[in-house]
């Protein structure tokens, strides 16, 4: 247990002085986004282009966990969808938000740092796996299905279009066609352009996680209880009970590749689900969801670790 909590302990305590740093004014409010900004636009894409060009391993990409994670993906969106609909009668376009909340990590900004303390050596190329899920799909697919759902005006094609020039413009995504472009013609980077790529890197997980404490101070919990129950299991029970229901009868997986992409599964949903809230109606259950699903999460992540050890899985507790 003390070797468990050597790896989320850290984790939590830094979120936990992002809360306080902004509940206390010690951080404006404005540093958050600042911060925010840098983290998505400069930090996250440096650690998805030294996943797929430095990290040193042959693979780029990995056709199975990235269908086997996607097909879980898409099981958690439409079932988050389904249960919203018909249990508690949401409308349409804000059952499409929380069925997201439930179907996409924050894989960036928490689950790497979970996965990067338990499986050093896994962590960043399958982070690029998984970002390719949420990116190309599930994030486009729940956002056009609520963009839809909102107005009668809204076409299909004219919601679709905006989400490709969103999804073009993701510092993410550009990251990732950059790597590919590179690591397939062989182009060998200057020593000064990898390190430089690396600094930025090593950041970002503690920039993430002080800026998910930040946000999560922003916002105050209502009494959309049963809602918030039903996202917090769908976040951290049944989206990584699929991950790895799927991914356990994919051939030719090992159980150390299983898992990392497991505790991506298991951490909480984006932090900008409450601002998607927002635009339907839905921002005090999602703020509410959101808060209680970071916290419980601390439980749930240290209890998956304990699983993994237990199951004859070696983590590389570091």
């Amino acid at each position: 247990m003390v070797t468990i909590l050597a790896v989320t302990l850290p984790i939590y305590l830094i979120i936990l002085l992002g809360y306080v740093a902004v509940r206390t004014g010690y951080s404006p409010a404005d540093t958050i986004n600042a911060l925010s900004q840098f983290t998505v636009r400069i930090c996250l894409p440096a650690l998805i282009f030294s996943a797929l060009t430095i990290s040193g391993t042959d693979e780029a990409l990995n056709w199975s966990i990235i269908i086997g994670y996607l097909i879980a993906s898409l099981l958690a969106l439409f079932f988050g969808y389904a249960i919203m609909r018909r249990i508690f009668q949401e409308q349409s376009p804000a059952a499409w938000i929380h069925s997201l909340a439930i179907a996409n990590s924050n894989s960036g900004f928490i689950g790497f740092a979970v996965a990067s303390m338990v499986f050093p050596e896994m962590a960043l190329q399958v982070l690029a796996w998984i970002m390719i899920v949420e990116n190309a799909v599930i994030i486009p697919l729940a956002l056009v299905s609520a963009d839809v759902a909102s107005a009668s005006s809204t076409t299909v094609s004219a919601s679709a279009r905006r989400a490709l020039q969103s999804f073009l413009r993701n510092p993410l995504v550009l990251a990732i066609i950059a790597a590919l472009i590179v690591r397939g013609i062989g182009l060998p980077l200057p020593k000064p352009v990898i390190s430089t790529i690396q600094m930025l890197a090593s950041v970002a997980p503690v920039i993430a996680l002080f800026v998910v404490g930040g946000i999560v101070a922003r916002f105050s919990l209502s009494l959309h209880w049963r809602r918030t129950a039903a996202i917090s299991f769908g976040k951290l029970i049944v989206h990584p009970t699929l991950v790895f229901a799927l991914l356990s009868m994919w051939p030719g997986l090992g159980q150390e590749l299983i898992m990392t992409a497991v505790l991506f599964a298991a951490v909480p949903m984006l932090s900008i689900y409450p601002m998607l809230g927002a635009k339907y109606g839905s921002e005090q259950v999602c703020a509410t969801a959101f808060i209680v699903t970071v916290i419980l999460s601390f439980f749930t992540i240290s209890a998956l670790i304990w699983w993994i050890g237990n199951v004859g899985i070696s983590p590389t507790i570091g």
